[in-house]
């Protein structure tokens, strides 16, 4: 199953479909292939004419009142905002993080956030958190920080 229907789409409609998709697509399924899924084809630029405010401002509005994904509305809004900045030219880049002292716990919380060239343009992080990698689209760079996580755990 494809959370993202075809980019022939209008914007406003493709994103609508999408939203609602992501819950049922996301589910059960591992972190590499739903990020897989979400990089369209670097050659695709379906929305270019669209600003990155007026895309992140569209992802906000579709997701408002979240009846699935509400633990993870995060992941549902970073990875919708991930696509369509792609698809609108932009190089958008998801960063994963975890809360460092829930880092051992049974139920460890984590966040993801969307950059666009340095900046934080989505769910920018509440509070500290250990970055663990980033994703651009094209490869999974692990972050600084992931060295100490492993000693944290080690420990």
């Amino acid at each position: 199953m494809m959370p993202f229907p075809s980019a022939r789409l209008p914007f406003r409609w493709n994103l609508w479909i999408a939203a609602r998709l992501m819950p049922v697509f996301a589910r059960r399924r591992p972190l590499g292939e739903i990020l897989k899924r979400a990089t369209p084809d670097p050659q695709t630029r379906a929305y270019g004419d669209m600003a990155p405010g007026e895309v992140i401002a569209a992802v906000k509005a579709v997701v408002a009142r979240p009846w699935r994904m509400r633990r993870r509305r995060c992941l549902r809004e970073g990875l919708l905002a991930f696509h369509y900045l792609a698809l609108s030219g932009q190089r958008p880049v998801l960063h994963f993080a975890i809360v460092p002292k829930t880092a051992l716990t049974t139920r460890p919380r984590a966040h993801c956030w969307v950059s666009l060239e340095g900046q934080t343009v989505m769910n920018p992080p509440q509070v500290p958190m250990l970055e663990l990698f980033s994703y651009d689209g094209r490869t999974a760079a692990p972050a600084q920080q992931t060295v100490q996580l492993a000693s944290l755990v080690h420990d």
